[in-house]
């Protein structure tokens, strides 16, 4: 096993020392659900406020201008043109509007698995109330989703196919290609749920076929909260209502009186009032971290880093119950203990100042690319 720092080709510790909970001691694990955010995160933020306490207005028309490069770091990160990129506020918000919006008939179907998380399975679920079917595939004891049980489940009712890239709570990756294309065989549009892949690995949602995507910012991304994407093919709009308008909906934004309701021809009609500019300029900060380090860079130091990591769990006679090949999985690692409890687990990692959670009936660790084979063992050592 490795013994030393984590080889690969980016400077980590010029990273490391970005972030200030390292410093106070924690080894967080916990990228899957909330990340610390790194210290120009908190400087953007603090300035932009600082200049608002003094001058609002100046400060406000300063920072919209800059929210134009945070669209284009994440339009670059998703693989798509930042025209068709809208800022919401969540992952939950960006799968609402096209959930809300889309122009459902009654007896319409909309497959998703058993495995998704809420925000990628209850605005399906509200549906039902429109005459919406929604079709429920099962997840395999592995955690894994047969491609071929979603076109069991599919027929030439369906309209929608609603996936996670990672299954939050398996660890899961799915083939979003082979998912694409199989919902356009059938004549029906593929809503992805990126968030516990991007920022850990690299994506082209355009080459892909991906009609729709939604993320935040918390996850992966290592941004602030409140801030999320919602990606709409272009030729997927105009099969969404115009729901979620307001303001910011329209091609002029400042025309208040004449009202002129002209929307705009892309996705960020959707982006309907006061902007969270505070988060757009603290998720642009966190992505010029990503960008910086480099998509590729990123995916290769997680896929060490989780691959130790499973192989010293085993060696304590954990249960590694993530999928094993690299191209199955991203950076979670789902575990257990055949005699102590979950709380056991989790209540030695917190006495050592290790961030995780428990998921799916599992502890899950979520180490992102600036962790180390350090951090591992130190989480590891601290296990019961």
């Amino acid at each position: 096993m490795p013994d030393s720092l984590l080889e690969c080709p980016m400077e980590l510790e010029k990273y490391r020392a970005e972030l200030p909970h390292i410093a106070e001691g924690f080894v967080h694990l916990n990228h899957a659900g909330v990340s610390p955010v790194s210290q120009r995160v908190v400087d953007v933020i603090s300035s932009f406020l600082t200049n608002q306490s003094r001058d609002p207005i100046a400060a406000t028309m300063k920072a919209w201008g800059e929210t134009s490069v945070t669209r284009g770091l994440l339009a670059s990160l998703m693989g798509v043109d930042p025209v068709n990129l809208a800022f919401t506020k969540n992952t939950a918000h960006g799968v609402s509007i096209i959930a809300d919006g889309f122009k459902w008939n009654n007896g319409d179907e909309v497959v998703f698995a058993d495995c998704e998380y809420p925000a990628n399975s209850y605005p399906w679920l509200a549906q039902r109330e429109r005459g919406v079917v929604c079709k429920i595939v099962k997840t395999d004891p592995d955690g894994t989703v047969p491609l071929e049980r979603y076109r069991d489940a599919m027929s030439l009712k369906t309209r929608l196919v609603a996936v996670s890239w990672v299954q939050f709570s398996t660890g899961f990756r799915n083939d979003l290609k082979a998912l694409a294309d199989l919902a356009h065989e059938f004549g029906a549009r593929i809503l992805v749920d990126v968030i516990q892949g991007l920022g850990a690995l690299p994506i082209n949602l355009e080459d892909l076929g991906v009609d729709f995507a939604a993320t935040g910012s918390q996850k992966w991304l290592i941004g602030p909260l409140g801030v999320g994407g919602l990606y709409i093919k272009p030729d997927a709009l105009d099969e969404i209502r115009l729901v979620n308008m307001g303001a910011g909906s329209v091609n002029n934004v400042i025309a208040f009186d004449p009202l002129g309701f002209d929307p705009k021809p892309t996705a960020q009609r959707y982006e309907e009032g006061t902007p969270n500019i505070m988060g757009y300029l603290g998720l642009g900060a966190a992505l010029s971290m990503l960008h910086e380090a480099g998509a590729e860079n990123i995916a290769e130091s997680i896929e060490k880093v989780t691959d130790y990591a499973m192989l010293r769990l085993e060696d304590r006679g954990y249960n590694v119950l993530s999928p094993e090949p690299w191209q199955n999985r991203a950076g979670i690692v789902l575990f257990q203990h055949p005699k102590f409890t979950n709380e056991d687990v989790m209540a030695a990692l917190s006495a050592a100042k290790i961030n995780v959670v428990a998921r799916g009936g599992k502890v899950r660790f979520a180490p992102h690319f600036y962790n180390t084979f350090e951090d591992i063992d130190r989480a590891v050592e601290a296990l019961p």
